[in-house]
């Protein structure tokens, strides 16, 4: 089975719309999302129309929970918090109660779990390799037969092996899973990438031949932009970072995305 799985789309239906399309030319199996569908940006209810429409399952992330009144505030930032109060208005009750029903984990296959940050708590993170050893382990005890666990939250790609050679971090566009391992799997942010790179990042997971691929897609950001600074959400630096990386590169995919946000408002 391939797997593609996303991550902390953020309400960013312009990036998901283009890791969407990329992902239709890779023949995968199914599409997981591992949380934080919403948050930061100005598009909540036609990410959640477009992942119900492709019927994406997936687990809930801390900005879900926030928007849905399950979490409290203090969790997160300025600008953070005053996207999830805009984003409250926003959503309709039913969308609501969709981020109140999203599970805590997704097993999409043998030896397999999803999770948004760590078992139980969305909103801690894993830090240092002692830390990734003992969340292993943890793992290990809810249930022996869970080799990989995929993760979001940071929003930075990459994989983390606990094995022989003790916990080493490995960055990289494949890696080929070694058996006997316990593998982290980190596909980094669709809606809000922190690593150098403002593409649109995700993975794909090919469960038997136990390889996994890191891929970014470029999307035009300007409508996201112009929507989030109407609405006192934009984040100016990186915004202008991202115009000035992308610029006129991803014509089609802008086209694709005006397509959308018109047939979805």
């Amino acid at each position: 089975m391939r797997l593609a799985i996303l991550s902390d789309i953020h309400a960013n239906v312009a990036a998901l719309v283009a890791v969407l399309a990329d992902i239709d030319h890779r023949g995968v199996d199914d599409i997981v999302q591992l949380g934080d569908l919403v948050g930061y940006n100005s598009f909540p209810s036609e990410t959640l129309a477009l992942v119900q429409t492709r019927g994406i399952r997936g687990v809930h992330g801390n900005h879900d929970l926030m928007a849905c009144g399950a979490l409290s505030l203090d969790h997160c930032g300025p600008l953070a918090r005053r996207a999830i109060e805009w984003t409250r208005g926003a959503l309709s009750p039913a969308e609501l109660a969709y981020l109140a029903a999203l599970p805590g984990q997704l097993r999409p296959a043998g030896g397999v779990i999803c999770l948004h940050s760590m078992l139980g708590d969305p909103v801690g993170r894993v830090r240092g390799r002692e830390g990734f050893h003992e969340v292993s382990l943890e793992l290990r005890r809810f249930d022996p037969e869970i080799e990989i666990c995929c993760t979001g939250h940071t929003h930075r790609p990459g994989a983390v092996e606990i094995g022989g050679d003790g916990v080493v971090r490995h960055i990289g566009a494949t890696l080929r899973l070694t058996a006997g391992a316990f593998w982290f799997i980190n596909p980094g942010s669709v809606g809000q990438p922190r690593d150098s790179d403002p593409r649109a990042a995700y993975a794909v997971l090919d469960h038997e031949s136990r390889e996994v691929a890191f891929h970014r897609v470029a999307y035009d950001d300007a409508r996201l932009s112009r929507d989030n600074a109407r609405r006192g959400l934009a984040d100016g630096k990186s915004r202008r970072r991202l115009a000035e990386r992308l610029g006129r590169s991803t014509l089609a995919a802008a086209r694709a995305v005006a397509r959308f946000f018109d047939s979805a408002r």
